[in-house]
C-alpha cells in the first residue's frame, strides 16, 4: 500500500509541475527531454553503477521490449501534445483516459492476471470509474475548437498509445521482470525515450523551431526525478498486487484523479463544474466497489 501511494504522489507531481509550466510558459518538448535524461541519472545516482546499468548483460531478455516502451512514452507524450494542439484539452484528456477500458479488458482476459475472480460490483467499479473519469475531465468552461476535421484520427492514436504503454508496463513486469530489476528496466526505458528525445529535439534546435533558456532546464530537473519514482513505485505497486493490472489500473489512474483535483482546487484555486464534482464522487464510489472484497479483508 505504501508503493500505491507514492506512485499517485509522485504521480500527482506531475500535475504540478506541468501546471507551473503553463504559469512560466515553459516550453514543454525541450523540458521533457531533460526529464526523460534526468530520470536516467538519478536511477544511477541514486541505486549506483553496480547496481543498475553495471548488471546491463542481465537484461537481456528484455531489453528490446525497455526500448520499444521508452519509444512509446514520448511518442504517447508528443502525440498527445500535438493532438491538444488541434482538437483541444477535453477530447484529448479523455481519449487517453477511457484507455483504461482496453488496459482492463487485456490483463482480464489475455493475460488473465487478475488475482481475484471479477464480479458484477467489479465489473460495476470499472464502469463507473470510465464514467468519472469521462465527467472529471470535462473543463466547465470549454473552449476547445475542433479547427480541422481531418485531425479525427488524433483520439483514436491517443487512445491506443495510452492503452499501449499500460498494457505494456502490465505484461512486460508479469511476463520477463524479476523484481531485482525493476530498477534498470525504469532507467534503460528512461534511457530510451531520452535517446529519442534529443535525437528529435537537436534537429528541432538546428532549425531552430524551438529554443532552450534557463526556465525549460529547471523544468525538465524538477520534472526528472519524481518522474523516475512514479515509473519505479508503479513497478513495485504491480509486485505488491501480484500483477493484477486489472485492479490496480482503475485504482491508479482515479486516485491520480482524486490527487489533482484536489491541489487544483486549493493550490491553484481552480473551479468545478457540477459535472466534475459528480465525476469525482462516482470516482470515490467506484474505489470501493472495485475493492470492495480487499477494503472488507480489513474492517
Amino acid at each position: 500500500m505504501i508503493n500505491l501511494l507514492l506512485a499517485v504522489t509522485l504521480s500527482t507531481t506531475w500535475f504540478i509541475i506541468f501546471r507551473l509550466f503553463r504559469t512560466f510558459k515553459v516550453n514543454i518538448f525541450p523540458a521533457v527531454v531533460i526529464n526523460y535524461c534526468v530520470c536516467v541519472l538519478t536511477g544511477v545516482v541514486v541505486f549506483g553503477w553496480e547496481n543498475t546499468l553495471g548488471k546491463l548483460a542481465s537484461a537481456s531478455p528484455w531489453l528490446v521490449y525497455a526500448l520499444m516502451l521508452g519509444a512509446f512514452f514520448i511518442s504517447t507524450f508528443y502525440l498527445t501534445a500535438y493532438s491538444i494542439e488541434k482538437i483541444g484539452v477535453t477530447l484529448t484528456t479523455v481519449s487517453a483516459k477511457i484507455s483504461l477500458v482496453l488496459t482492463v479488458f487485456v490483463n482480464l482476459f489475455v493475460l488473465e492476471s487478475a488475482s481475484k475472480s471479477f464480479d458484477f460490483f467489479n465489473y460495476s467499479g470499472i464502469f463507473f470509474a470510465i464514467v468519472a473519469i469521462v465527467l472529471s475531465s470535462i473543463q466547465p468552461k470549454n473552449n476547445d475548437n475542433i479547427a480541422e476535421k481531418s485531425f479525427w484520427w488524433l483520439p483514436l492514436v491517443v487512445f491506443s498509445l495510452t492503452a499501449l504503454v499500460d498494457i505494456s508496463i502490465s505484461s512486460i513486469k508479469a511476463i520477463y521482470i524479476q523484481p531485482e530489476q525493476s530498477t534498470l528496466f525504469t532507467i534503460l526505458t528512461f534511457a530510451s525515450a531520452a535517446s529519442i528525445g534529443v535525437v528529435i529535439l537537436s534537429a528541432q534546435l538546428v532549425s531552430k523551431q524551438v529554443k532552450m533558456t534557463q526556465k525549460e532546464w529547471i523544468g525538465g530537473l524538477a520534472l526528472g526525478v519524481p518522474n523516475f519514482f512514479s515509473l519505479f513505485y508503479l513497478l513495485k505497486t504491480l509486485e505488491d498486487f501480484k500483477n493484477d493490472g486489472a485492479f490496480l489500473f482503475p485504482i491508479f489512474n482515479i486516485a491520480i484523479i482524486l490527487a489533482s483535483s484536489f491541489i487544483a482546487v486549493t493550490l491553484f484555486k481552480e473551479k468545478l463544474s457540477r459535472l466534475n464534482v459528480l465525476g469525482l464522487i462516482l470516482a470515490i464510489f467506484s474505489i470501493f466497489l472495485i475493492a470492495y472484497q480487499e477494503i472488507l479483508r480489513y474492517l
